[in-house]
């Protein structure tokens, strides 16, 4: 029986760092980034970390998974308007199982797009900008996507087909063992603009509760 080799990915740098996951470019695919479960580094190369839980590194992945699982093809169709990346699976690497994911890059594909909190700190929020982010907004209250982390680190800024747009990056699926935010829309709303209030709040913006929009 045939078994394909491991992707290699153990000599590559990581691009991004979240709580418990490392982000890092595709070696194959220009237009994918890797999501791995946190590793540590020795002498330069990415090594497993063997320090941090294993059911605590599944949890993320696992509940991203469910929720693509949930949404189903229909959401491959809309992916354009889609407020979260598309899942293109797991992958096997010689560093374990990570997951594959569409990449929102910068206009020259070279550097992932910017935070909403790095465009912020650049001074770069224009009229036109603010209007992406609440549009963003909108498309994700649309949505039936439940928002658990919402925060200023996790939506970037950059190209999908051609387009600027904000995405939801992470810290979205519901891994509770009742999952409310799945069930009810009012719930996730709430939730959300006490994220959208917190970024408000830490970046001198104004949130506007009853049109659901950020001001400057």
């Amino acid at each position: 029986m045939y078994l394909p080799q491991p992707l290699k990915i153990s000599h590559l740098t990581w691009v991004a760092k979240g709580a418990q996951r490392l982000v890092i470019l595709h070696p194959n695919r220009a237009d994918l980034i890797l999501k791995l479960p946190y590793v540590g580094e020795l002498n330069g190369r990415l090594m497993r970390n063997a320090t941090i839980p294993e059911k605590a590194i599944n949890r993320h992945a696992l509940r991203e998974r469910n929720l693509y699982r949930r949404l189903g093809p229909a959401f491959t169709y809309s992916i354009n308007h889609a407020p979260i990346p598309r899942y293109y699976g797991p992958v096997v690497t010689d560093l374990g199982v990570a997951d594959a994911y569409e990449g929102i890059f910068n206009k020259d594909h070279r550097k992932l797009g910017m935070t909403f909190g790095q465009v912020i700190k650049r001074n770069l929020l224009s009229d036109e900008v603010l209007s992406d982010i609440n549009e963003f907004v909108a498309r994700l209250d649309r949505s039936d996507i439940p928002a658990t982390d919402i925060n200023a680190s996790n939506i970037v800024y950059g190209y999908r087909k051609g387009t600027l747009v904000f995405v939801l990056v992470d810290g979205f699926g519901d891994y509770r063992s009742i999952p409310l935010e799945s069930w009810f829309r009012r719930i996730r709303r709430r939730r959300t603009s006490t994220a959208y209030s917190r970024i408000a709040k830490r970046f001198d913006l104004v949130w506007n509760d009853q049109i659901r929009q950020f001001r400057d």
